[in-house]
């Protein structure tokens, strides 16, 4: 059996994921290595477990946005908690005690509780509608959060003092008893009522407390014959490599996650390891010349991870043809440049429409969006609100100036600026594009992983591990030279069609089976390897 330890933490600690409100935007998409594996396992109905280290009461949330909400997974804090629930059961907050003066004010993406015009509460709800936490207030300062579990239930209680600092967080069961509690000083108390389902009546550290847990869990679960693929992290890597070695070990290792040059595991904990997986050539190389340094020797397999939420050739099934700038990391002089190309092959092919993409959580970003959108209606002579009175009275208009205008308006409406919100809404507008741009000379990571998904081919200033020149994109190293890139993919089919069969050559050699298969093989060998050291 494969078991899998994810590492989906986004917080300063190291025993907690922290997921955003809905309405909030990130510079970082969620998808990682052990999304594509599970899904990859999924697929092969090949079985496997999760476990989830950190205390994740939005973990269902997380699950269903990378469709994962099926897997088999093992909470360290269901069992920590004795929450352990299969079944969803809504909360309704207005069933709470509130005081009878309460009023609730209704705003865009929260509801507030007034109690004599005083701000007393603030209820936030989760992605899907379900409570994700109370805010309690007295003269504007937090007093206390009531956090809930996406099932449905109190999970626990964080309260502040006067000066609105951390002082406890305190977590329950499912019949509202605390069972241990997080000080200001990090310590961990144990309820006594429960203490002989735990080895200490107290823990320096919510660390101890999870690592107590789990190795309960490898020990009793985890067989010689079993698999444990770790997301390597630098904290994740100390946890779990320090503990007593359960099964055969397989590192993943991503590139947002893990900095190789710094954090890349001992000796010792590489002793417990069997093969390292990689997302990139270029981390094989890195990986490599570790170990060598080292002169340790351990299997280096380079699988890059592919999002099954795209479809390949998604964009033959409409008539435009949509290309994708994604504008973060490519300077603004740069920008214009290409936008330039892009709109000269617009002119002379209508069925060219552009989408300028930004992360509307990078300031920077946006701004540069807004500043090419004002240099487009420079250049067309027209201002935004002249282009929606011209679209209104496009049936009045005859003279063969207005009609002139009436192209303008038009042109410009083939261009979205596009500010990305949220992970499952840009896998949306990706699955029709036909061609991406990312100029930076730090492409972003998720956009390559999606271009190989979708089949999309990708122009990129240098070098990149997801790209290989003129099979599924092109390396431009200056944009001046866009205009061959562009005309490579969008003038006809053959270009366009080799990069689709080219993804989907990659997408079979890393499918489901072949992932388990080549998986399997590299265990084997490490564990030849081994035996022949042994004797």
């Amino acid at each position: 059996m494969f078991y899998f330890i994810p590492t989906w933490n986004q917080n300063h600690t190291d025993w907690e994921l922290e997921f955003l409100e809905w309405y909030y935007t990130t510079k970082k998409m969620e998808f990682d290595d052990t999304v594509n594996q599970l899904m990859m396992f999924n697929q092969a109905k090949e079985k496997n477990k999760t476990i989830i280290l950190e205390y994740a009461p939005m973990l269902r949330d997380f699950l269903q946005r990378q469709d994962l909400y099926d897997i088999d997974y093992y909470s360290i804090f269901d069992d920590l908690q004795d929450t352990k629930v299969e079944n969803v059961r809504p909360i309704d907050p207005f069933e709470f005690d509130w005081p009878k003066n309460v009023k609730f004010i209704y705003m865009p993406f929260n509801i507030l509780a007034e109690v004599n015009r005083k701000l007393y509460a603030q209820i936030i709800s989760g992605n899907l509608g379900q409570l994700q936490r109370i805010n309690f207030f007295e003269e504007d300062k937090t007093t206390k959060t009531y956090i809930f579990d996406d099932r449905g239930f109190l999970s626990s209680v964080v309260r502040f003092n006067g000066d609105g600092q951390f002082e406890e967080q305190i977590f329950f069961n499912l019949a509202g008893e605390w069972r241990f509690k997080r000080l200001s000083s990090e310590e961990v108390i144990i309820n006594p009522l429960f203490r002989d389902e735990f080895k200490r009546e107290k823990y320096a550290a919510m660390r101890e407390l999870i690592e107590e847990k789990y190795n309960e869990f490898a020990q009793e679960n985890i067989t010689k014959d079993d698999v444990i693929v770790i997301a390597s992290e630098k904290r994740h890597n100390q946890r779990i490599l320090n503990a007593k070695k359960s099964g055969r070990v397989i590192l993943s290792i991503f590139s947002q996650r893990l900095n190789i040059e710094q954090d890349f595991p001992n000796e010792n904990e590489l002793a417990k390891v069997d093969v390292i997986v990689v997302d990139t050539q270029q981390n094989e190389k890195l990986v490599q010349e570790k170990l060598d340094a080292m002169n340790v020797s351990i299997p280096v397999l380079q699988i890059p991870p592919f999002d099954s939420r795209l479809r390949l050739g998604q964009s033959q099934r409409i008539k435009e043809l949509k290309i994708f700038v994604l504008v973060d990391k490519t300077p603004l002089a740069e920008l214009e440049i290409i936008v330039d190309e892009i709109s000269k092959a617009m002119y002379k092919n209508t069925k060219i429409n552009l989408i300028l993409g930004a992360y509307a959580a990078n300031q920077e970003a946006t701004e540069k969006l807004d500043k090419l959108k004002e240099k487009i209606l420079d250049g067309l002579g027209l201002t935004e609100e002249e282009i929606e009175a011209i679209e209104k009275a496009e049936n009045q208009i005859e003279s063969e100036t207005d009609k002139e205008l009436i192209k303008k308006a038009k042109f410009f409406r083939r261009i979205t600026f596009y500010r990305i919100e949220s992970e499952s809404e840009w896998i949306k507008e990706l699955n029709f594009v036909r061609l991406i741009i990312d100029m930076g000379k730090d492409m972003d990571l998720y956009l390559q992983i999606a271009g190989i998904s979708a089949g999309i081919p990708q122009i990129n200033s240098t070098p990149s591990p997801y790209v290989e020149n003129h099979k599924n994109g092109m390396i431009v190293p200056d944009a001046l030279e866009i205009k061959e890139a562009i005309d490579y993919y969008l003038v006809g089919l053959k270009h366009w069609n080799q990069a689709l069969v080219y993804a989907a050559g990659k997408i079979v050699q890393y499918s489901s089976d072949n992932l388990i298969s080549l998986w399997n093989e590299s265990l084997e060998l490490a564990t030849a390897k081994g035996e022949k050291l042994d004797e």
